[in-house]
Formats: C-alpha cells, structure tokens, sequence
C-alpha cells in the first residue's frame, strides 16, 4: 500500500480535497481512498473485489473526459476503460463532473 495524501484545494480536476494513495518511491497514483465510484456492479479487478469508476483528468478543456475503473483497494494494477453499448468510449462532459461527484458515480 502505498502513502495516504490530499489532494491541493487548487486541483481542477473535480477532486480538491480528496483523500488518495500513491506509490512514493514510484511517483504512481494509486487509488482515490473514498467511497466515491464504489459500486457492487462495477467490474471485479484482479483482487476480486469490485472496481472504482473514476475519470480521466482534462488533456483538452473541450472534449469529454474518459470513464475508467482501478482497484478500490489500490493493491493490484488492475485498469479497465468504459465503453458504451453501442462500442464508444463511455465519457463524461464537465457539466456532469460535479453533479455525478456528489451523487458518488464518479
């Protein structure tokens, strides 16, 4: 397990506050430590627990941000990106960041 941070208050991506594990002597980010994008039906990682739904952060302040899920424990590389029925991409515009935050989605 990796160091337990904050992210800075400054953070643009929809997370400023949020506590997260990192891997130090890598410099890898590792898991967010809350509840947030927990859920029983997301996909199992390679622990066989169920995944965490996050968000990829901004490359380009226009497009959509990409939906992905990680270990919820951060204890297994596992890494599984969102697609849509129709085999798009699963993404998020900012206008729904926020809002699919509080509702703990993402």
């Amino acid at each position: 397990m990796g160091t337990r941070l904050v992210t800075q208050a400054s953070n643009r991506n929809g997370n400023a506050g949020r506590p997260y594990f990192k891997c130090l002597a890598c410099r890898k980010f590792l898991v967010f430590d809350d509840r947030r994008g927990n859920a029983p039906a997301n996909p199992p990682c390679v622990c066989g627990v169920s995944s965490k739904a996050q968000l990829s952060g901004r490359l380009n302040r226009r497009a959509p941000r990409a939906k992905h899920f990680v270990c919820r424990l951060g204890r297994c590389n596992f890494y599984a990106e969102s697609w849509n029925h129709d085999g798009s991409r699963d993404t998020v515009r900012d206008d729904l960041v926020e809002a699919m935050a509080a509702l703990s989605i993402i």
